[in-house]
């Protein structure tokens, strides 16, 4: 969190920080584009051997995300359930019109 903290100014979205971060703690990460968003893959995972027993992790992760990045993400994959990267899709801002 400190090192997302850190990064967040620097990047021109929240998304690109947390790949960032994500990167430095060993995950490997990078965004991917998609119609709806970005989609955010980790091609390494530090505690894929942990997660397997506990996928309780992975859901903690994708809370965190949320609450960082401060929109509703849906978890597509994991490497902990046997998939080849995790994917985690990040929906668009909803852009508000003013009156």
């Amino acid at each position: 969190l400190k090192r997302f903290s850190a990064l967040v100014e620097e990047y021109d979205t929240p998304a690109e920080a947390l790949v960032e971060a994500l990167t430095a703690e060993g995950f490997v990460a990078s965004l991917q584009p998609v119609a709806s968003g970005v989609q955010l893959c980790q091609y390494h995972c530090p505690v894929a051997h942990v997660a397997r027993a506990h996928p309780e992790l992975c859901a903690a992760e994708t809370r965190v995300f949320s609450r960082l990045l401060d929109s509703h993400v849906q978890r597509l994959a994991t490497i902990a359930h046997g998939d080849g990267v995790c994917t985690t899709h990040i929906p668009r801002p909803v852009e508000r019109k003013v009156p």
